[in-house]
């Protein structure tokens, strides 16, 4: 449920700007989004418009080194620099929790630089 709340929350705010920005700059900006699952270890891609060499990034995972991976795992956001796939971003990490406060996944949102 608090997974739902957030994802709609993060939406309401999205959805407006998205809006206001003409398409062929949101062409330019090819914004990157995921939603990440974790298993306890890892966070997963589940759904996801990061492409890597080419293909879907799907069921690939974020490398434990990065800054974000290290807040995430302390339950907390991330928002700085990110390096995925080769690209460099501007880059929004948000931990997803249920209920119990138990870490269930993540999101990213990310602008390239």
């Amino acid at each position: 449920m608090k997974f739902a709340r957030r994802l709609f929350l993060i939406l309401t705010v999205l959805v407006p700007f998205t809006g206001v920005v003409s398409t062929a700059s949101m062409a330019e900006t090819k914004l990157g989004a995921t939603i990440f699952s974790f298993d306890g270890k890892d966070f997963v891609r589940t759904n996801t418009t990061m492409m890597d060499k080419g293909q879907s990034a799907k069921n690939t995972k974020l490398d434990h080194d990065s800054a974000a991976y290290k807040a995430l795992m302390e339950k907390h956001s991330y928002t700085g620099p990110a390096a995925v796939f080769g690209g460099n971003y501007d880059g929004n990490y948000a931990p997803l929790t249920d209920k119990d406060g138990k870490l269930t996944g993540a999101i990213f949102v990310g602008v390239p630089k």
